[in-house]
């Protein structure tokens, strides 16, 4: 999960068409038994398209790509139906046209027994449970921004991408597994089922064949297979890479990435030998010295 620049004062056209106000209008009317339409959200509109770009094709919080046999879907941050947590609750249902409460997730992580209508708040937070009009009964569009202070106040525990920075929430392990640091970490973990089995292995794929690889350089230079200049060309090769892995947005598990190189002896060097562990490590001191 990383974070989403999203610039929530310039939504798509078609959010702000007469067609999609007048969607609002009847929601506000027939709230949770508004039937909504996906064709302003849906598979065949522009707003999925914006979304595939600002998410680069990932999912929201577990952020697998399409290619991973995850389908992604437009979800709504608040649930735009009836919540879980509260039965006298009708849902967020005048935010179910609202740019800043859309979102891209993966079938996984929204499905039933993961996010799907689940929308817990904080114990001294102060669930919205109308939706803010003016003077005139129009919707006050400014309130139901994500981040107006309004639904900040609700205290939602689980994490927005788009207002939230996860690494003061979330961190990985060299297991694949991701830690939750803050109560509303441990609740996005829980919700979205971010450490489901198929996840885990995925992640921790992904590092094995980085270890895989670093090791095949420590082999080869042990048993003499390659000179040491060779050898150190090769690390500095795979440093780089792992560098700019943590800044690529083509790559899958952007943050596993980051702690990958940021955190390079828990995820590298503890896995190694002793006589590995002190080549590895003066070798990624003096990269980070610009001395390899």
């Amino acid at each position: 999960m990383r974070n989403i620049k999203k610039y929530f004062d310039n939504p798509p056209a078609i959010l702000l068409s007469d067609g999609c106000h007048k969607k609002i209008q009847e929601a506000l009317i027939q709230k949770n038994h508004h039937h909504f339409s996906s064709y302003y959200y849906g598979n065949k509109d522009k707003v999925r398209q914006v979304l595939e770009a600002l998410y680069d094709y990932k999912c929201a919080y577990c952020e697998t790509n399409t290619t991973a046999g995850a389908t992604l879907q437009v979800d709504h941050y608040r649930p735009k139906n009836k919540i879980q947590e509260e039965s006298n609750h009708t849902g967020y249902y005048w935010l179910g046209y609202e740019w800043s409460n859309l979102m891209l997730i993966c079938s996984q992580c929204n499905g039933k027994s993961a996010k799907s209508n689940k929308f817990p708040i904080a114990p001294t937070g102060i669930r919205v449970t109308t939706p803010p009009l003016d003077n005139q009964g129009e919707l006050n569009k400014a309130l139901c921004r994500a981040d107006s202070q309004l639904l900040l106040d609700e205290k939602a525990l689980l994490l927005n991408p788009e207002i939230d920075k996860p690494e003061e929430h979330l961190v990985f392990l060299p297991n694949g597994q991701i830690k939750g640091i803050t109560e509303r970490g441990k609740k996005t973990i829980d919700i979205c089922n971010l450490n489901r089995k198929s996840l885990v292995f995925k992640r921790k794929k992904v590092l094995h064949q980085l270890q895989e690889e670093l090791e095949e350089y420590l082999d080869d230079f042990l048993t003499h297979q390659i000179s040491e200049e060779i050898f150190h060309y090769s690390l500095k090769k795979f440093f780089q890479r792992l560098e700019k892995s943590t800044r690529s947005y083509d790559n899958s598990y952007l943050r596993l990435r980051w702690f990958m190189f940021y955190k390079f002896e828990r995820f590298f060097i503890s896995a190694l030998g002793i006589k590995q562990q002190e080549i590895v490590k003066m070798a990624f001191a003096l990269f980070k010295q610009g001395k390899l």
